[in-house]
This record gives C-alpha cells, structure tokens and sequence, in this order.
C-alpha cells in the first residue's frame, strides 16, 4: 500500500527589490562623464580645426568671435611652391609609411616565437627607441651621422625619409606584433605540416590575417609622416620643403590665413588618403 507523503511546506520566496534609484544615479553619473569626455574632445581638437577652417576663408578676421566677412583669396594666392610642398609632403608620408610597414612586419614575424632574452630583446629594445628620443634629438643624430662620405645623406631628401622612418618604425612593429596571435601560429604550423612552402604559408596564410594590422600600419605611418616637424626641420636639405615646414615660415612671419589655407588643404587631403587605406577592397567570388 503506497504511503501518501505529507507536503512540505516551502519556504516563502521574498523578491528583493531592484536597486532602481542607484541604477538610475550611475546611468546618470556614466552620461556626465560621457558628456565631459565628448567636450573634452571637441575642445582639444574639433574646435581648433574649425577655427583653421574658418581661417582659411577669413577675409579679415582680429578681435572678433567671427571673422569680418569670408574669402577664397588665401586659396587662389598659393603658388606652386606651395603645392609642390604638398606633393612632397604626401611623396614622403606614402613612402615612409610603406617602408615603416614593410620592416615592422618583417621584425613582427622575424621576433615571432622567440624568447625576448638575449638577442630577441636586444632587437626589440632597438626598434623602440625611438620612442623614447625626442625628435629633434635624433634628427642632429642621423645629420650627424650622415653628413659626410661615405654615407652623405645631407643634401638629398633621403635623410628626411631616413630620419621619419626611424621614428615611424615602433608603432608599425607594434602594429605587426600586436596581430601575430598564438591561433594564426597555429594556422602557420597546420599549412606547413600539409607540405606548403614557406612563401606559400606566408603569402596565403599569414598576410591575410595580416590585412587590418597593415592597414593600421600604414595609416599611422603616413599620419605621424605628414605631421613630423622636429626631426624635419633639423635634417631637410635646401631646397626641399614639405606643408609642415612652410607653415611654420608662414606663422613666424605673421601669416596665419594663408598658413591656415595650406593646413586646410593638407587636412583634405590627408583625410582622403586616409580613407582609401582604410577601404575594404571588395572579395572575389569564386564560381
């Protein structure tokens, strides 16, 4: 004879109450530090860009929240010097960034898998420092250096490319290193052990998990390329000049709107490039 069980009564189940008012306080306190942060932002950096544009087409502009009236006189007096600085500018920021990107990939996969002791650390510690010399610094280094036979690089525009690529080089190899992930070592061993050649592994396997570390590469490269003053203005030879230095001769003589001009179409410009670096090249489909 089956024996009927008693119930047991249950325990009363109280729901806590959410803490909505402290949920509240800290979406409220997370949207005053958001809201700091974006005037922070438009401060350092939105704000003075729109004054450089609006500098550009200031027909006068002393004392006054606006400029007087607006005209495109800065822009028609540019002569061919200054483009031909813009030319030179985006000559050597595409090539330094391609060089920067070509040997801190190289260094990333050379470093890749070694121990950073000994000789490991020694090469790393050198592609980093630059990092920690100021510009102007290792400009008079390399003139120093380079400015006698049998390496005389003082009277070409190779120095300023020398000099730039120095101080491109660490944050393309960190840029590399930082996309060498133990899983794409994995992919590296696996198409090795299936009897590919090592070009074959590098060319098939490594480069393109490699593409959005290259592009970031040569993104940075070629914006810390045409932003370079220091080292610059200590090694250029006569003769060569890029946007940031005949801005500079501009602001010391007093020139502010047609300086403000030529940054703004170097901005343009930049922002351009920036982009076609940055765009997606569209896949084949294979049939």
């Amino acid at each position: 004879m089956d024996a009927e069980l008693d119930p047991v009564p249950l325990p009363a189940i109280h729901h806590r109450a959410r803490p909505v008012k402290r949920n509240i306080l800290v979406r409220i306190a997370g949207s005053i530090l958001l809201g700091l942060a974006a005037l922070l932002c438009f401060w350092l950096f939105v704000l003075p860009v729109g004054v450089v544009a609006l500098s550009s087409v200031a027909a006068h502009w002393s004392g006054t929240i606006l400029p007087d009236g607006f005209s495109m006189r800065w822009f028609e007096r540019l002569g061919s010097s200054d483009f031909d600085a813009l030319t030179t500018s985006l000559e050597t920021g595409f090539g330094v960034a391609v060089l920067g990107t070509v040997l801190g990939l190289w260094l990333a996969l050379a470093l890749e898998g070694r121990d950073r002791r000994g000789l490991g650390a020694l090469v790393d510690t050198i592609a980093m420092m630059p990092n920690g010399v100021p510009s102007v610094v290792l400009g008079l280094a390399v003139l120093i250096a380079y400015h006698k036979a049998p390496v005389d690089l003082s009277g070409s525009a190779a120095i300023v490319v020398f000099v730039q690529l120095a101080l491109v080089l660490p944050f393309c190899y960190r840029c590399a290193s930082a996309a060498l992930r133990p899983e794409l070592t994995i992919l590296r061993e696996a198409a090795a052990s299936l009897g590919a050649p090592p070009s074959m592994v590098l060319r098939r396997v490594v480069l393109p998990q490699l593409v959005p570390a290259i592009r970031a590469s040569l993104a940075l490269g070629f914006a810390l390329s045409l932003g370079e003053l220091g080292a610059t203005l200590t090694v250029y030879p006569p003769g060569f000049a890029t946007v940031p230095i005949v801005v500079v001769g501009q602001v010391e003589r007093g020139y502010y709107l047609p300086a403000s001009a030529l940054s703004l179409i170097l901005l343009l410009v930049s922002l351009a490039a920036l982009l076609l670096i940055a765009a997606r090249v569209p896949r084949r489909r294979v049939d």
